[in-house]
């Protein structure tokens, strides 16, 4: 079975760690188990065997021991892939330690003159305690490769949303843009050229139509003045803020500017955001400065709303990798119902940040006011 996922650097002897040190932990385990359990039977049940030393037994296993992960590492069983040719490695791998087992209990006088079914049954014994060391290691190492394979299909996936959402958010802004400057350019121009139109029809007509018609009609142009200077112009700017590809504290001064004068507006800025929205080297991306003008507006759009504020107080700072946009007014306290409606400006930012793992809160201040935060990782 292939791999999921391509190999990185380190993967290989990270799962040869693995390999080899479940398997020798567990072979050892299982040597030094049975070498003090056959000392302390055969101690008691045959006599002539009763000054066997048991660190014989020990040196012996763990001699099996050492040759099963050599025997392992020398392979390289660990670079395998098919379970097939893993569990033949394995496989003889075990037959080289119990060999080497077998071997070295003569050596060290563990048997005298052993019978040769002493000898296979020591032998088989011992390829059965290795194989099955080995397969728990082989667990152990496919147990790692799914989980790594598991977490990298994770983070494949993350990226490819992060990039779908990094083009949603680069094509908004275009759409945004284009629209913006229609409104401003195209459409203003033919209000004007209406306009015009209306001023010479005006000119002729006067003096010799109904008045009433002739007050109509100049209605309808002062009402298209209305619309030209103020709705598409206004509409325009909702959808690309001024001065956003200058960047994002120029945009929030225009922001803050339209406000009436009877309101006190202060905006403060931290050195590191001026960093990171320097319009040639800066990080800050034209999506996230629109997002972030969009919280001011929704801090703003609340203080306006819930009740005369005197003071709006716009904070830019970095905190932890994060842009924090806070706005804050002296206003009164805002409808705790307002911000969980799912239909209202804050719940509508807050799913919007959601997308970028952004957060929103809104507080109530106190004796009165309120606080609009939003953090935005960078």
């Amino acid at each position: 079975m292939a791999e999921a996922t391509p190999t990185r650097r380190g993967d290989v002897a990270a799962d040869r760690r693995v390999l080899l040190r479940l398997t020798g932990v567990v072979a050892l385990g299982y040597g030094l188990g049975a070498s003090v359990q056959a000392a302390y039977v055969y101690s008691n049940l045959i006599p002539a065997w009763r000054d066997v030393s048991v660190w014989s037994r020990v040196g012996a296993n763990v001699l099996a021991v050492v040759l099963l992960v050599g025997a392992l590492w020398a392979m390289g069983v660990h670079r395998w892939v098919s379970r097939v040719r893993i569990l033949g490695g394995l496989l003889l791998a075990s037959v080289v330690a119990a060999g080497g087992r077998t071997a070295a209990q003569e050596l060290l006088s563990v048997y005298t003159n052993p019978e040769r079914a002493t000898i296979e049954a020591e032998f088989l014994a011992g390829m059965v305690l290795a194989f099955a060391s080995g397969c728990i290691g082989v667990w152990g190492l496919l147990a790692r490769r799914r989980s790594r394979a598991h977490l990298r299909r994770a983070e494949r996936e993350a990226l490819e949303v992060e990039h779908v959402l990094e083009a949603l958010e680069a094509e908004e802004v275009r759409v945004r843009r284009e629209v913006a400057e229609g409104l401003h350019g195209s459409l203003q121009g033919k209000l004007v050229v209406v306009n015009a139109h209306l001023d010479e029809v005006l000119g002729r007509i006067e003096g010799s139509a109904d008045p009433d018609d002739v007050a109509t009609l100049r209605r309808v142009r002062d009402e298209l003045d209305v619309v030209r200077e103020l709705d598409v112009r206004q509409m325009s700017r909702l959808l690309y803020p001024e001065r956003l590809e200058l960047g994002l504290v120029p945009a929030v001064r225009a922001l803050l500017g339209r406000l009436p004068t009877a309101i006190a507006t202060r905006l403060t800025v931290s050195p590191e955001v001026r960093t990171v929205d320097d319009p040639v080297q800066g990080t800050l991306s034209t999506a996230q400065r629109l997002l972030a003008v969009r919280v001011v507006e929704e801090g703003v759009t609340n203080a306006l709303k819930n009740g005369p504020a005197a003071t709006i107080v716009v904070v830019l700072d970095v905190v932890d990798r994060e842009l924090v946009v806070a706005v804050e007014n002296d206003g009164p306290a805002p409808d705790p119902a307002r911000g969980s409606d799912p239909d209202g400006g804050t719940a509508r930012l807050a799913s919007r940040l959601h997308l970028v793992r952004g957060t929103v809160r809104l507080e109530a201040l106190r004796p009165r006011g309120a606080r609009l935060e939003a953090r935005l990782p960078l």
